[in-house]
């Protein structure tokens, strides 16, 4: 089964609307039908609620708004683990020195970092993104990235 990579700036926009999340509907809707495996980093689900609660402390959610999207997000994720159109891919310990020479050699962030190596060890059809960081960065991989963002994402996913 062909797999994507879905980092967590693109995971976010398919529980908001913001540029992307037409891509983000349709990619959820191709892994519901069980024709493309959907694959996010261990550090996905906590990067995503600490952008929640930023934008509660930022006065844009109150707590119930923000915990009630977070609750959401959290079921939505584990119902679709369980349903296996989700996995959610662990850094192992032998990534670190990729991680490092990563952030090294194109002085990515460290959770940019391990999303792309996590992300280049799966071997996904494309790496997922809505984050200025990745735009013409050097990776050093053969990983196809889109940002879901872009005007030409979807055909490009298609």
């Amino acid at each position: 089964m062909t797999s994507v990579f879905i980092e967590a700036s693109a995971l976010f926009r398919a529980y908001t609307r913001e540029p992307g999340s037409d891509v983000m509907d349709d990619i959820f809707s191709t892994m519901e039908s069980r024709r493309i495996k959907g694959l996010i980093s261990q550090f996905s689900v906590p990067e995503i609620i600490r952008g929640i609660i930023k934008r509660k402390n930022l006065k844009e959610l109150d707590n119930n708004e923000a915990q009630k999207i977070i609750d959401s997000i959290l079921l939505d994720i584990n119902t679709r683990v369980l349903n296996d159109e989700l996995q959610i891919l662990a850094l192992k310990e032998e990534y670190l020195s990729e991680v490092s020479q990563l952030i090294r050699s194109s002085n990515f962030f460290v959770i940019d970092a391990v999303q792309l190596v996590t992300a280049y060890h799966a071997t996904p059809a494309f790496f997922l993104h809505a984050d200025n960081h990745f735009k013409g960065r050097e990776t050093g991989k053969k990983t196809v990235m889109i940002d879901i963002r872009n005007p030409d994402a979807k055909e490009k996913v298609r």
